[in-house]
């Protein structure tokens, strides 16, 4: 690995985060973050959160590799410089239509594959994959893969970083998926695990490869007015942008609280301090202090 090549490597980019900016300036943001059973709500640099030491490093021929530097210039650099980029963070979602498709389906598979919630996943898959009696109906090519993967973990890191580095793996879900454009009247919330999936009503079109698996939708929120929800199908590249109720977006932040209590991988959930006592202690904190700077909680036991 060159000795110029950075190693704080943020697996959420600066880019995206600075959307969710509270200064000028755009270097900080306010998140409730994780210390153990406390969690804490308050202002924080951007350069400070969602990165890990070496995270997109992994071995070739013996000898360190980084992925960083390709992952800057092979994705984050061509869609932060895009139209579709450029309405996002001026605000003008009410703008984003069919053209915008494309980048906006790259950020959202490119941001759902580079995560340390991502590698957790495919950890617990892996160790899935071993039992012969796990609830996943495997095929046997793909306990194989795993298989593979437990043999060799720097081959699992290996193959998330050309992930990171490119959307090449996903190229074949984009052309039949669905695109939704959610526009809030309220602030919505983010995390440092930016694209989650939740439960969607179930359609003959959804894209279900494994046997049992509950009809999902892959969600973004781009700014603090407009999420993006991608369901990946046979829906003939459909799109859509519309505005949603305040009860309905209440229900996605909800879903992002839920997120962050229950995943270790998610340690920063990124919000204003609006309705977030309610809904910590819904999941479930007790409220420990509060002021205009700062709010703590404590998990119950």
């Amino acid at each position: 690995m060159a000795t110029n090549e950075p190693r704080d490597h943020h697996y959420v980019p600066q880019f995206f985060l600075r959307n969710f900016a509270v200064d000028e300036a755009k270097t900080r943001i306010t998140t409730v973050g994780k210390h153990g059973s406390m969690a804490v709500w308050g202002e924080r640099s951007i350069e400070s959160l969602g990165y890990e030491r070496d995270f997109y490093v992994h071995l070739r021929a013996g000898i360190p590799v980084s992925a960083e530097t390709d992952i800057n210039r092979r994705v984050e650099t061509p869609i932060s410089q895009s139209d579709t980029w450029a309405k996002i963070v001026s605000g003008r979602t009410d703008a984003l239509d069919q053209s915008d498709r494309a980048i906006l389906y790259a950020l959202i598979r490119h941001l759902e594959a580079r995560t340390p919630h991502y590698q957790g996943t495919m950890n617990e898959l892996t160790q899935m994959a071993r039992d012969p009696l796990a609830e996943i109906a495997f095929a046997d090519e793909e306990r194989a893969a795993y298989a593979a993967m437990h043999a060799d973990p720097n081959l699992a890191k290996a193959m998330q970083n050309q992930m990171a580095s490119s959307t090449a793996w996903a190229e074949s879900s984009f052309k039949g998926a669905l695109m939704m454009i959610l526009r809030s009247p309220i602030a919505l919330r983010s995390s440092t695990t930016p694209v989650f999936s939740m439960p969607a009503p179930h359609h003959p079109a959804m894209a279900l490869p494994l046997p049992g698996m509950v009809p999902y939708q892959l969600v973004l929120t781009l700014n603090p007015t407009t999420m993006a929800c991608l369901v990946l199908g046979d829906f003939d590249g459909a799109f859509s942008n519309r505005e949603i109720d305040a009860a309905t977006a209440m229900g996605f932040n909800r879903h992002f609280v839920g997120q962050f209590a229950k995943f270790d991988y998610v340690r920063h959930l990124i919000t204003p301090a609006d309705n977030i006592a309610v809904d910590m202690t819904w999941a479930p904190y007790d409220l420990v202090e509060s002021s205009q700077r700062k709010i703590v909680f404590r998990r119950r036991a």
